[in-house]
């Protein structure tokens, strides 16, 4: 295991018995990396699992619990390796033992490491647990003829509102890369013709897996997770370019909406005109007019970034996509339609 930060401690491991269950996510984390462990107590003292090594390897854990220990080997299709592991002061303490020229634990040269028991991160996106039904890969059919990009680097966007980061990398005609959804992570492998791509995603954390495609116009990506149950698309963005103008028809929002609010009835108060402003980049400001043109960072001015899906106006001021309104543009008027069925007509300003 490449993970040569760790240091060789003890040989074997002492038996504690313990009323606290193995299940749950362990951590490792040095030097940027981490080795994570998920554990399921599967019943009658039996133990599954997945391991994923700093360099991305993972191993199958499959062992058993017996007076507080689990023992087990942690395999893959490039062999096996032994654990012994207890739990001590909510911490995993695990030793991972290769195979000697016998095929027996060889504990001379065993390794002890210590993680943190976190809380699992949530999957924003369930993959199937059953692997899809082996094809032949071929090319997709043919699309509308894209702008060019390039297959690699960074990107930004989202899955189910979730904030998700896409990193790539090409090597001639194959893909590989990884989405980071708010720290839960799925693999991408596959193969690249011109502006599209197919292969293979993976849930490291339950080998769930699907079959994605993907399209590229310039810096914008747009993936298509695939089963037989249905299909689920996003978008991501080259980090720090800028979105393209859509050309499909959908309403072009950016720009300064402006609406008067009238005191409810019963209240004394003057009205309130208040300004949404949408910028071309994708990122908007929002409060009384005075205080948007005025001091537009200041604390009583909401700021993040927009987007709209379906005529429904999206906003993001933190980590996930908030639904703002369902929208109807007419001219200069702008109907925003609210979750409690109100409906405001704002009006474009300069």
């Amino acid at each position: 295991m490449k993970v040569l930060i760790f240091i060789s401690l003890a040989l074997s491991l002492p038996h504690l018995a313990l009323a606290q269950g193995f299940d749950g996510e362990y951590v490792f984390v040095a030097g940027g990396s981490e080795v994570v462990i998920q554990i399921q107590e599967t019943g009658q003292g039996q133990l599954s699992g997945m391991l994923t090594d700093s360099d991305g390897t993972r191993y199958q854990v499959r062992g058993s619990v017996e007076q507080g220990d689990a023992r087990g080997t942690l395999a893959n299709s490039q062999g096996a390796l032994y654990f012994e592991a207890y739990l001590e002061n909510g911490r995993l303490v695990l030793a991972i033992i290769p195979a000697d020229a016998y095929n027996q634990p060889d504990y001379l040269n065993s390794k002890e490491f210590i993680l943190s028991r976190r809380e699992r991160i949530r999957a924003p996106l369930e993959l199937a647990q059953e692997q899809p039904r082996e094809e032949p890969r071929s090319s997709p059919p043919p699309r509308e003829q894209r702008a060019g990009g390039i297959w690699e680097g960074a990107f930004e966007g989202e899955i189910n509102k979730v904030v998700a980061k896409l990193n790539l990398r090409r090597y001639g005609n194959q893909l590989s890369g990884d989405i980071d959804a708010g720290g839960y992570k799925y693999l991408l492998e596959g193969a690249v013709n011109s502006s599209e791509a197919w292969g293979d995603v993976l849930d490291p954390q339950t080998q769930g897996k699907m079959k994605f495609s993907g399209s590229l116009d310039g810096d914008l990506i747009e993936l298509t997770f695939s089963t037989d149950e249905g299909q689920f698309q996003m978008e991501f963005l080259r980090e720090g370019a800028k979105r393209p103008s859509s050309g499909n028809g959908q309403q072009n929002l950016a720009g300064n909406w402006a609406y008067t609010q009238e005191p409810q009835s019963g209240e004394f108060a003057p009205s309130k005109y208040l300004l949404l402003v949408l910028l071309p980049d994708s990122k908007f400001l929002y409060g009384e007019a005075k205080a948007v043109r005025t001091d537009p960072g200041g604390k009583n001015v909401g700021r993040g970034q927009w987007k709209t899906e379906n005529n429904v106006l999206y906003i993001r001021q933190g980590k996930e996509w908030k639904t703002f309104a369902a929208f109807q543009q007419k001219g200069d008027s702008l109907f925003l339609k609210f979750s409690n069925g109100s409906v405001q007509q704002w009006k474009r300003v300069d």
